[in-house]
Parts: structure tokens; sequence; C-alpha cells
């Protein structure tokens, strides 16, 4: 990566104005056009992009995140110069290729054949430039003898695979790419993100919107948080997925702060749990990780837990097939109609290996009421590659009109580390065994 911008956004803004009936559009073109002003207003601006500043570097991939209507799409659209901003400039340095929502840049009444084309003369390439890519771009997309039919007649998928194909094959300084990938299959998208991956080691920037945090943190460099048309925060794609996660789960109150109090002796029940309800036991536990990422309204807490490894107390590492038990206290200061306890386990690099909560596995959680505590248990087994693991931990109220709302969200609480024999490399340890039958 280089540290050339070849992208400089420098006070953009992007404002729309809305009419109150389709007839006041009309009547101010032409009251403008006459010069003639009124006193009134027949629309209200809605700001789609408030100014923001952003540089992006050759050889970066930077994922962009948000809400909707937090302004993704239209800041691509500004890149892409598709669209025209209000005011502030973009500079961009090089070839830029667009992947932009589904049915845009491709005539639905051409071929797919004669789009390819058409995309590749608009970026400046000649007929037989094209001739000599078209045979690649076919290969890739895997769309066959669809390649000669109107592509109004393809399915959201066949579009994709051609305009990914498409984009990829003009040689592009700049990729930007517009939540088109999560239409196509899962196997595409692998095939997809390998290209990416290539690109990017022959110094291409990758700008992309999605709404799926796991990318962002696999894929991207940096991340940035849109958030009602403003730039929330930029930085490590790990820590802005949290933030964002905290603006998506609707808590109004910021990063929650601990209760730091603690004392020289303390008493524990039978179960290893702190008997002081008022300590928060998880930060004087020994693989407790200081670094967590707390949120919530806090009616409720995750105020303890024990984590055993094969029946004893965990004080360091764990190894490949150990048993884990974590036992975990909940304890309501005020009304919790319908918890939901879940638990997440993710590599140091923030991937999801694996999640549940009692939610989606149909468990009758009771009301928290004020005062209450819940005791519960996860158990399973550590069957992992030797590496450092977070195990996050989460309370929330089950809500019909929001799905739910944090309550107490412990991200990265634990930090798991798992040592195993083999250096064998990936997540899951499979515990496969290479036998060589002969040899000749």
């Amino acid at each position: 990566m280089s540290s050339e911008p070849v992208i400089r956004i420098q006070n953009l803004s992007k404002s729309y104005r809305v009419y109150n009936r389709p007839i006041d559009r009309v009547l101010e073109s032409i009251m403008h056009r006459s010069g003639i002003r009124e006193s009134g207003t027949r629309f209200r601006e809605i700001d789609a992009l408030k100014p923001l500043d952003l540089e992006i570097y050759r050889g970066e991939t930077v994922g962009i995140i948000g809400r909707n209507g937090s302004g993704k799409s239209t800041l691509l659209q500004i890149i892409s110069g598709t669209l025209y901003p209000t005011s502030g400039n973009v500079e961009v340095k090089g070839r830029l290729s667009a992947l932009l929502e589904l049915g845009a840049g491709f005539n639905p009444n051409f071929s797919g054949r004669e789009n390819a084309y058409l995309n590749g003369s608009i970026v400046g390439f000649s007929h037989s430039e094209m001739a000599s890519k078209f045979d690649d771009i076919l290969e890739f997309s895997g769309i066959g003898d669809f390649i000669d039919q109107p592509v109004k007649t393809y399915s959201s998928g066949m579009y994709v695979r051609l305009a990914f194909a498409v984009a990829i094959h003009l040689d592009p300084d700049i990729l930007v790419v517009d939540e088109a990938l999560s239409v196509g299959d899962i196997r595409f998208q692998n095939k997809c993100f390998r290209k990416l991956r290539e690109l990017k080691e022959q110094g291409t920037t990758t700008l992309f919107v999605t709404h799926s945090s796991d990318l962002i943190v696999r894929h991207c460099d940096r991340a940035v948080l849109l958030e009602k048309g403003s730039m929330h925060s930029t930085g490590a794609p790990g820590d802005v997925v949290n933030e964002y996660l905290n603006l998506l789960f609707n808590n109004d109150e910021g990063q929650v702060e601990a209760n730091l109090a603690t004392t020289d002796e303390i008493s524990h029940e039978e179960n290893g749990l702190i008997t002081d309800r008022l300590i928060d036991g998880c930060r004087l536990r020994p693989l407790y990780n200081p670094a967590e990422y707390r949120w919530g309204d806090q009616r409720g807490q995750i105020q303890d837990y024990v984590l055993l490894i094969n029946g004893k107390v965990a004080t360091s590492m764990c190894e490949a097939g150990d048993r884990i038990d974590l036992l975990l206290r909940i304890i309501f200061t005020q009304d919790v109609a319908n918890p939901i306890l879940g638990f997440t386990l993710k590599t140091s690099d923030g991937i999801v290996v694996y999640g549940a909560n009692t939610r989606e596995r149909k468990l009758d959680v009771p009301s928290g009421k004020a005062g209450s505590e819940i005791l519960l248990r996860f158990s399973f087994t550590i069957n992992l590659i030797g590496g450092d693991y977070f195990i996050s931990l989460g309370l929330a109220d089950d809500d019909e009109q929001k799905d739910n709302l944090a309550v107490d969200r412990r991200y990265d609480l634990i930090h798991l580390q798992v040592k195993a024999e083999q250096s064998d490399f990936g997540i899951a340890a499979l515990n496969m065994k290479i036998l060589i039958d002969d040899v000749h």
C-alpha cells in the first residue's frame, strides 16, 4: 500500500430537494427561470451527505459501512462520477471502474456482449482491445451462451456475474463496488474476493459498500462508518465494526464504563462466582480482555463469569479438543421483559467462528425482573487451530418493533489462547491424519 492518495475528498456534501407536491417542482423551475423569488418555499432540503473529508491510498482496500440511509451509495456514486455533489470536490487519480447498484451501467435492451464492449469504450478501450479481453470476461462470468441475449432477460445473479467480470477486466487503478456482490451465490463471491486480492497485489485500490461486518473485517485494510450523512469514524476494521454494531442496536448511551470496584478479599460462591454483585467480576478474571468493547442500556448486566477447561478454572491457554464450560451470572437492575442471551467466538482479526443465542435456539428464558438474576452455562469443545480467539457475550431484550435492544453487550470480553501440536492453518481443527500408503 502506497502513501500516495488516489482519491482525495474535500468538504464533500450532497443535498436533495424534496417537494411537497409534484406540481411544486414545475412551479419552482418556472419561477427560477423567470427570476421571480417567492417568500415561501415549495420544498425542503434533505442532506444525503454532510461535509466530509477523506483520503484513500493506492493499493488500499476500504470498506464503507453504515445503516440504511447513511449516505454510503451516494458517496460511491459521487466518487464514480455518476452523481454531482452539492459542494466540495473529489479528486481521482487513475482509471476507475465501478460496479454500482444492480441495473446501473448496462443497457437492458443490449446483449451482454454489446454491453461489455460499450462499457469498455466508455473508459477508453478500442474495439480491438476489448476483443482481446472478451474471452477472459466471458470465462470469468460463466454465463455461457447467454452472453448474446439481452441483459433484461438475465437473472440478478447472471447480471452481477457479467458486470463484475467486465469491471475487473478494464484494468482499473480503482475499483468501486456497491453491495452488488451480495446478490451472487457464495461460490461466485469467493471467486470475486480471490480476484480482488490479486488486484490488490497489483496495486489496485478497492472501495466497497457492504452491510456484512464479516466482509469488512476479513477483506479491508481500513473501514469508514457513515451515520446520517456524516463520517462517524474511520480506522481499523474491527474497531469500526464494533461502533457500527453499537449504532445498529439502538444504543443511545454509548460505550459503558465498567464498575471498577475491587476488594482485597473477595468471597466466592460454590460455583466460583463472586458473591458481591456490586463488583464487575469479569474484570478480575485471568482471561479478561481489558480492551473489550461494551455497550447497552444496562437494565441488566453480565456481572461475572467462570471459565472452566476440562473441569478446572482456566488460568492460561487451552489445547485443541479441550472441553470448555463458561458459567455466567446475569443480574437485572430493571425489568427486561424478553431476555436474549448470546455467545460469539471470533478470531483475533474479527472473523466469526461460531455464534448462538437463546432466541434462535428457541429456549424459554424467564423474564428478567429488577433485582433478579439468571445463571447460565455455555458448554462446547474447542476444536480450533492454535491461535488467539475472543469470546463475546451479549444480553438483549427481544423487542417486536426494533428486533432486539442492547442491554449489555461485551464484545471480545474473554481472550482465549489455543495451542495445538500441529502447525496447521485455517480455523477449524479437523484432526486430520495424512498417510502415505505407498511409494513406487
